[in-house]
């Protein structure tokens, strides 16, 4: 049955100076009024978007329950050692941080649900992704320009296993000598081309964002670029597959909870 329309009593039930009390309830699961005013005093919004937003999480909820979707400790784990090596930490010391701040049961909790989300829209969007090789091509050929690159670049690269430093450094380049440097010239076709788009997006005279790599941290100064040329078809495929996919995917998840939306049970009191 569709109820999705906040009528007046909810509205005025979330306007009112109320401790905790169900405001609704999506599929059997409920929604407090104490959900919603944190939520919208953290995000700065009104009651009411607070609310909507609430009611599409614990559709999700209901869907990952209904489907029968877990995530388990080891995946946990996996995903929490991901975060510590971005940091630059071992898991054992990322873990002693969070304890240390009260904040790892949180952060578990965090990932958690991450993963059960990102499990649930996987199956929704598995039969339905499919990027065709002509998609790919029309897309490179209609997007011409988002292609056009340095021909040969200038860069001096920047090492530290300290993010504080190489800030530092930004700040004023004769900060810190305890860094790393290496100036090298290239022609665009010698570099990943993951290191072709962030020279790209570098203006001439600046630094990259900080990289976190396998060896600490790293980033670019970009001295001189020379030429322009495209970058060929074959070097961005993938790159474009990703970014339609990624596009489709949104799409469909978004067909998807709208059509879910309109069958589900929504009360509100």
């Amino acid at each position: 049955m569709k109820r999705i329309l906040l009528t007046l009593s909810a509205a005025v039930l979330l306007s009112a100076e109320v401790i905790d009390k169900i405001v609704a309830t999506v599929n059997d699961i409920p929604v407090t009024s104490y959900e919603v005013a944190k939520l919208a005093k953290n995000l700065k919004i009104s009651d009411s978007k607070a609310l909507g937003f609430i009611l599409d999480q614990k559709l999700i909820q209901s869907e990952i329950k209904k489907r029968g979707i877990e995530a388990d400790d080891f995946e946990i784990e996996n995903a929490m050692e991901k975060i510590a090596k971005q940091n630059g930490l071992s898991l054992l010391e990322f873990k002693n941080i969070l304890m240390q701040k009260a904040q790892y049961d949180k952060l578990r909790k965090k990932i958690k649900e991450d993963l059960l989300k990102e499990k649930l829209f996987n199956q929704i969007v598995q039969t339905k992704l499919n990027i065709s090789e002509e998609e790919i091509k029309n897309y490179y050929d209609n997007h011409k320009n988002d292609f056009k690159t340095f021909k040969t670049i200038q860069i001096t690269k920047y090492s530290a296993n300290n993010k504080k430093i190489l800030n530092e450094i930004k700040k004023n380049p004769l900060s810190n000598t305890n860094v790393q440097t290496s100036t090298q010239n290239y022609t665009f076709d010698k570099l990943p081309i993951g290191l072709v788009f962030l020279f790209k997006q570098t203006k001439q005279g600046e630094f990259t964002p900080i990289i976190n790599d396998a060896l600490g941290y790293s980033m670019y100064y970009v001295e001189k670029k020379e030429g322009e040329t495209y970058i060929p078809f074959g070097k961005v495929k993938t790159a474009i597959a990703n970014k339609l996919a990624a596009q489709k995917r949104e799409m469909i998840l978004k067909e998807y909870f709208n059509k879910l939306k309109n069958r589900a049970y929504i009360k509100f009191y």
